[in-house]
């Protein structure tokens, strides 16, 4: 199925229009099993990134879709979660090559709260020095360069499984904290997991807005479009990627199964495609 999609996506790309993508990464680091990328690897994109796209901050990338006189594509790079290796890795690799970068962080995990970290360690399937989370100094000094912090939810649940109430307390909770430490405001936010109609709903994204935020950010392997909604801006995940992998998902050659998992029956998903709550 994804390599179907996949070659199909190659062909209607060659005739798409300007294109803005945002990227999600999770951890950086040399050894981790669920790095997103090793910072080798980090910095290969990174070089090809800044090379051959236009890079953006994350809540720039709805209103560059207005820039149709763009040749190449405009991408935001993004972090999930607010693990160590963020600082320590990507960080200091961001900086070098002078782009912009979102972090999207879990507050119960800075917080190193017990029940946090052990869900995390769950999570991963990992030991606890592997979801060793970023200090609120080293948070500081990301914001300080001026990249964009947001939020990830307190405990990183599956928004869409909670009520209302809970959903509510899992932003504003978050929220507060992370404006209260690194005193600005916090106005975006990443759905833990991300993936639409099985993480987050509708009616998620009406509390997300009555929170207080100004944008959320999904979990789809497709470039953004006009008609999306500011509470439902997808990103692309990066896993390991190749090169030639990354290229093919910022020019489009992953949209076509992007809109796939989106807009199919849920039982047919799950049944092709078992979801995996790590991801």
């Amino acid at each position: 199925m994804k390599r179907l999609a996949v070659l199909f996506g190659r062909v209607l790309a060659r005739n798409s229009g300007p294109r803005v993508v945002a990227l999600c990464y999770h951890s950086i680091h040399p050894e981790k099993s669920f790095a997103s990328a090793s910072p080798a690897l980090f910095r290969l994109h990174l070089e090809w990134l800044a090379k051959n796209c236009d890079i953006v901050p994350f809540d720039a990338t709805l209103p560059s879709l207005a820039s149709f006189h763009r040749k190449r594509p405009t991408v935001a790079i993004t972090f999930d979660d607010g693990y160590a290796d963020n600082f320590d890795y990507a960080f200091p690799l961001i900086q070098h090559v002078s782009v912009p970068a979102t972090f999207f962080v879990c507050a119960g995990l800075v917080m190193r709260d017990p029940l946090v970290v052990a869900r995390f360690r769950k999570l991963q399937r990992c030991d606890s020095k592997d979801v060793h989370p970023l200090s609120w100094s080293q948070l500081k000094q990301i914001a300080s360069a001026g990249h964009k912090i947001g939020a990830h939810t307190y405990s990183h649940p599956n928004l869409a499984t909670l009520d209302p109430r809970a959903v509510e307390v899992e932003l504003a909770v978050s929220k507060a904290a992370l404006e209260d430490r690194l005193g600005q405001e916090v106005s975006l936010m990443a759905y833990p997991f991300g993936k639409p109609r099985v993480h987050f709903t509708r009616e998620t994204a009406d509390v997300v807005a009555r929170c207080g935020y100004r944008a959320a950010a999904t979990v789809a392997s497709r470039a953004i479009r006009l008609t999306d909604s500011p509470y439902a801006i997808p990103r692309i995940p990066v896993v390991r990627d190749r090169i030639e992998t990354l290229a093919q998902k910022v020019f489009g050659a992953w949209d076509l199964l992007g809109l796939w998992h989106e807009r199919s029956p849920l039982w047919l998903r799950k049944l092709v495609a078992p979801e995996d709550p790590a991801q």
